[in-house]
């Protein structure tokens, strides 16, 4: 019955959410009814016109993949931000990549499931597929990991050398003004976070859909109007998958990015006095239709 899937659903969501600490929910569009022969159709017109500036790439890619719920698209866009921080050696890019790798990962890891999997109509990717995506996000993370490592130590040697010839240098003034110190975390946190707002806003749009379908389906009249009841109870199984998988974007995108900003007022603090010129507020909003995450800062 629709009541049962629905409601067992939610309750192993709110669970999911508690230990997420995501509290806040905002409505967004998903995808439906969609098979791997569809989404890979919808993939290729996606890549077909990308822009050449990787962050515009990734987020034209990202924002696919939110609407689609597509592991292939989000780990796209991991791969163009990590190809382009390797050719500039940009840590900012490696922490924007990192988010996108691993909400592919948890996706991958959910469609791998066969009893998830026949729950719903919702197919970006064959089960099979989903299990070979797991080993390839693994992958790429540990590709973005050892990237960040190899910038990280090309950094501290510069660094280094720096230090060393400005200590014989006697003209203070041609010193170049360095970067704030956590500056990097910082954004890339915040970029993160964004992306787990997105995940935060489909978790919203499952919820809200699933307790539409309860509502109907209490009124119908039985058994006259059993087939509607089965459609329903169908219609509820997929609103709970995309819960689901918004709760995965989410607690992957919060997760990071506070991590990250953690780190990176951390750092700024060691700094020194210039750290308080960062400030990072984040807050939430409500309104008629649900709620959601903003965020102000200056760094």
């Amino acid at each position: 019955m629709l009541r049962s899937s629905v409601s067992a659903g939610c309750s192993r969501l709110i669970a999911l959410t508690l230990a997420s600490a995501l509290a806040l929910i905002g409505p967004t569009a998903a995808a439906a009814g969609l098979d791997p022969e569809t989404a890979e159709a919808k993939r290729k017109e996606v890549s077909a016109g990308l822009p050449s500036d990787p962050r515009m790439a990734a987020g034209k890619l990202r924002a696919a993949a939110q609407e689609l719920g597509d592991p292939e698209l989000f780990l796209e866009a991991a791969d163009v931000l990590a190809q382009a921080a390797k050719e500039k050696r940009d840590l900012n890019l490696v922490a924007e990549a990192m988010p996108d790798a691993q909400t592919a990962r948890d996706i991958a890891i959910y469609l791998a499931d066969e009893r998830n999997y026949d729950a719903t109509d919702w197919h970006p990717v064959s089960r099979d597929r989903a299990d070979a995506l797991v080993s390839k996000a693994d992958r790429v993370i540990s590709e973005i990991q050892a990237l960040e490592a190899e910038i990280e130590d090309e950094r501290r040697r510069a660094e280094e050398e720096k230090a060393r010839l400005a200590a014989g240098d006697e003209d203070e003034g041609k010193k170049k003004r360095e970067r704030k110190p956590g500056t990097g975390l910082i954004a890339g946190g915040a970029a993160a976070l964004v992306v787990g707002a997105a995940g935060i806003g489909l978790l919203g749009a499952g919820l809200a859909k699933g307790s539409s379908l309860q509502r109907e389906a209490d009124g119908l009249d039985l058994p006259t109007e059993q087939p509607r009841l089965d459609e329903l109870d169908r219609m509820g199984a997929q609103a709970n998958t995309f819960a689901y998988v918004g709760g995965a974007l989410g607690a992957v995108g919060v997760g990071v990015g506070v991590a990250l900003i953690v780190v990176g007022v951390k750092k700024r603090k060691q700094a020194g006095p210039s750290a308080e010129a960062m400030r990072l507020l984040p807050g939430g909003y409500v309104d008629r239709n649900g709620g959601g995450l903003s965020l102000q800062g200056r760094f």
